[in-house]
């Protein structure tokens, strides 16, 4: 448990120190690359959703600290990103 803490720990304070549009292009993309990428094994599915749920967290901090304006601009771009979870 303290591995999780630590992780998400470190995942919130880039969040927070990073430039939010730069942050928001860089962890989109490499999330996208994380998704076409097939798991190694069937039984690590589990294992590449729970990463991908971390990394998609890490965008919506994102989000949140985007100007109006901006966030009205990149959430379209986001769309296919955001559907793909549900």
């Amino acid at each position: 448990m303290q591995v999780l803490e630590t992780t998400t720990n470190i995942r919130d304070t880039l969040t927070g120190k990073l430039d939010p549009v730069y942050g928001l292009t860089t962890m989109h993309a490499s999330l996208r690359a994380f998704q076409v990428e097939a798991a190694p094994t069937p039984s690590d599915e589990e294992a590449k959703s729970s990463t991908y749920a971390f990394g998609l967290m890490a965008l919506g901090r994102f989000i949140l600290r985007l100007p109006a304006e901006i966030a009205e601009e990149e959430i379209p771009r986001l769309k296919g990103t955001l559907i793909s979870v549900s």
